[in-house]
């Protein structure tokens, strides 16, 4: 069978999820953020991610070749951006200009995240791209976060490290936090991301919210354009992240899903 024969029982499955007792909706609608990481390497992947038919949040690396335009272009379109910020990985991977160490001096990162603020000064809140050394590194997350809070930005943790310390972190410097449930597209293949899509779709509907990220590729854009208009008639919400975001201090309930490293996903 072809990818487009694909898509009608896809589509399909999306709207009729079986839920047992013990997963049924909870009162309110249930709502979801898609966050879209890595704007700015591709301008015309980047401009699809912001036209998506739906309220996604745009990810946007700072020093990234379109970046600061694509933000403005996100921002004239009513979208929510956030600093997607490079952060050191554990597997070697080289770190994008403009990124975070944990080798850098407090000076050093608080110099880099206010760069990344003025090259992107429609930015609300911030996300790790890669990261999974640096949010495991304590003192660098104290550093990362001290300089947010000067921004009273939120912060997402993308979770790229069980051993993460970000979310933590940043909810002991007052901010508000959160991390994501589900990536989207680890594997760019269309009935991969109708699983985790699905399993964001779940945990929504069990526990009233989820988190998704998902990345500019070719693959997750045709999904989503054709997945997202149907989410009102599936009873769900698509909502920008900061609408999820707990006071500071305080994290919704429900279980979080597992970490993925950089092997697995560069988010």
């Amino acid at each position: 069978m072809s990818v487009r024969n694909h898509w009608w029982p896809l589509l399909a499955l999306v709207l009729c999820l079986p839920l047992s007792a013990a997963q049924l909706p909870p009162p309110t609608t249930p709502r979801i953020a898609i966050i879209i990481d890595d704007i700015g390497y591709h301008r015309e992947r980047g401009l699809r991610a912001i036209n998506l038919p739906a309220a996604v949040t745009c990810a946007v690396i700072p020093r990234s070749p379109h970046g600061p335009r694509l933000a403005r272009e996100a921002k004239r379109r009513g979208r929510e951006i956030i600093i997607h910020m490079p952060m050191s990985a554990s597997n070697g991977h080289t770190l994008d200009a403009g990124g975070i160490d944990t080798d850098m001096a407090p000076e050093m990162v608080s110099a880099r995240i206010e760069e990344a603020f003025a090259l992107l000064p429609q930015a609300e809140g911030m996300n790790n791209h890669m990261g999974s050394l640096a949010t495991s590194h304590a003192v660098t997350m104290n550093s990362v976060m001290t300089a947010l809070a000067r921004h009273r930005a939120f912060f997402i943790d993308s979770r790229t490290s069980a051993a993460s310390v970000a979310e933590t972190t940043a909810r002991a410097h007052g901010l508000a936090a959160l991390g994501r449930d589900v990536f989207l597209d680890n594997r760019r293949d269309l009935m991969a991301i109708n699983e985790q899509f699905n399993q964001l779709l779940r945990i929504a509907r069990r526990r009233g919210t989820a988190i998704a990220i998902g990345h500019p590729y070719p693959e997750t854009l045709d999904y989503l354009e054709r997945v997202l208009p149907l989410m009102e008639d599936a009873g769900i919400e698509v909502v920008p992240v900061s609408t999820l975001l707990p006071e500071p201090g305080l994290r919704a309930a429900g279980q979080r899903q597992p970490a993925v490293s950089e092997g697995d996903a560069r988010s």
